[in-house]
């Protein structure tokens, strides 16, 4: 009996992934998903690691991690293998969401939903992640966002409480951090186990933005190398930001404990959330800057209004080119918000938030209209 039972999951083990149908034109642009699932692993196990060492004392638990880093054996490996994965995350999900706008991804519904839900769990439990330092930098910065809950109407307040644990934020508010953390990076599993399965009901889409129904070949070990060669380069961008910049990305102001009394003098975000704080602090209204940041991602999923049935002409330069301004305003957001609020850089910043949500708008208008578009490749 259990050889039947082993026998069964190994063939749909290699029928889901090892002898998947997969279009004969993909390119190694579609092996960000495979090096997306690596990076995750690599974060759940270094976090459960961690987590077996981290601590909540009465003053919070700076000097908790500082112990990991300095007292535990090993422990700053996996202290910066894990800091430093968050970034590689971000890089990885970004350029495969770009992909995924490049080539017409969204033409399959559930999986650009599934999708753009991973992205909000993905940045909810990286910022709450990035609390747990309980540095200068992470107490303000989280203080500043979580007060624009505030903002909301009838439920705001009591939703700012419920999160914080009090009338303001304390370290009662970083055990509930720590407790939320642990339950989305779970979460984010079973989202991401429904994404491919969806992904792999129809299979991928292809660079030329046509039917590939009838040139399909078997993943392994057609595609497979190419995923192993994408990985190990993952493995050398782990290796630079862990044994050479490990504190490259890493915030001064995260190297002082939390002071109640004193603020950081600018307060930001990490590297990957500035495009929407630079969208959010681009708004005068506080409830509108919420609004506009949570739309700034959610946006996306109108581009599968028009999307279902039918495949859109890749090389279209028309689509290219709004594809162009919307990345440059992405990483011009991205630079402005790191930068202090004031001229120039306020300015440009809201410039290139309408530039922004403009192209984004343009894009689900010409895929809501057809246009661009070949009806009948499905």
């Amino acid at each position: 009996m259990w050889k039947v039972k082993s026998s069964v999951y190994v063939g749909m083990f290699k029928g889901f992934l090892l002898d998947l149908p997969t279009p004969s034109n993909i390119n190694y642009l579609y092996g960000f998903g495979v090096s997306l699932g690596f990076v995750y692993v690599v974060q759940l196990v270094s976090g459960i690691v961690l987590s077996l060492f981290y601590k909540i004392g009465p003053e919070g638990s700076f000097w908790e991690v500082v112990y990991i880093m300095q007292e535990v054996s090993g422990g700053w490996v996996v202290r910066f293998v894990h800091s430093a994965g968050v970034s590689v995350f971000f890089i990885c999900l970004y350029l495969h969401l770009f992909r995924g706008l490049i080539y017409g991804s969204f033409v399959k519904t559930k999986v650009w939903l599934s999708g753009i839900v991973i992205l909000f769990m993905v940045m909810a439990a990286s910022f709450l992640g990035y609390v747990l330092l309980w540095g200068s930098m992470s107490y303000w910065g989280m203080t500043v966002v979580t007060s624009m809950l505030g903002a909301v109407p009838y439920v705001g307040e009591g939703l700012m409480v419920w999160l914080w644990g009090g009338e303001s934020a304390s370290v009662g508010t970083l055990s509930r951090f720590f407790s939320l953390h642990y339950l989305i990076s779970l979460a984010i599993m079973v989202a991401a186990v429904y994404h491919m399965f969806e992904l792999h009901e129809d299979g991928s889409s292809n660079p030329l933005g046509v039917s590939s129904n009838s040139d399909k070949i078997v993943f392994h070990e057609s595609f497979s190398y190419k995923d192993v060669l994408g990985l190990m380069m993952i493995v050398v961008v782990y290796w630079g930001l862990v044994l050479v910049l490990p504190y490259g990305l890493m915030d001064s102001a995260n190297f002082e404990e939390v002071s109640f009394m004193k603020t950081p003098l600018y307060i930001k975000p990490e590297w990957y959330f500035l495009f929407v704080y630079c969208i959010l602090r681009s708004v005068a209204s506080k409830l509108g800057g919420v609004v506009m940041m949570l739309m700034a991602i959610g946006g996306l999923a109108v581009l599968v209004w028009g999307g279902g049935g039918v495949y859109r002409k890749v090389g279209s330069i028309y689509w290219k080119i709004l594809i162009g301004i919307y990345s440059v305003s992405f990483v011009v957001l991205t630079l402005m918000g790191g930068e202090v609020v004031e001229y120039p850089f306020e300015g440009i910043g809201v410039v290139f938030s309408w530039v922004y949500f403009s192209s984004l708008s343009i894009m689900s208008l010409v895929v809501a209209s057809g246009g661009f578009v070949e009806e009948g490749c499905v």
